[in-house]
């Protein structure tokens, strides 16, 4: 049987920060800043209940605990070809992101996609989008 192939994955250090801020808020997502290609950006971490998701909007993949990862369109055709895994680093979040106050931040690591990795993501479903969603 093969592994599935995954857009974004999560490092331990951020497992253990996202469950945190799941025990204390409920149930959060993250939303990727910025409204394109922007390498500066970073994942912002929110409650699921209280950010409107876009229609347009990509869903990337599904973290721990169902915590998912939305893209805007326009950062999808930027990363398409990119794997990103989500972890955490000294330093301050943006206000708005639940992590904020903490003393750690999440970032984003990214690397290229395989040939294979992503062959295999283009013979399955194409990802969710906003329009998909149901709460």
């Amino acid at each position: 049987m093969q592994n599935r192939i995954h857009r974004v994955e999560i490092t331990e250090r951020a497992q253990t920060l996202l469950r945190r801020l799941i025990e204390d808020n409920g149930p959060v997502l993250f939303r990727q800043a910025g409204d394109g290609c922007d390498d500066d950006s970073a994942p912002v971490c929110l409650s699921a209940k209280q950010f409107p998701i876009e229609k347009a909007d990509i869903l990337l993949g599904r973290l721990s605990w169902h915590t998912e990862f939305w893209i805007s369109a326009a950062q999808f055709e930027c990363w398409k070809d990119t794997h990103l895994t989500v972890d955490v680093t000294r330093g301050e979040a943006a206000e708005d992101s639940l992590e904020a106050g903490q003393g750690m931040r999440f970032v984003l690591r990214a690397r290229l996609l395989t040939a294979a990795e992503n062959a295999a993501l283009a013979a399955g479903p194409p990802p969710r989008t906003g329009a998909d969603r149901t709460l």
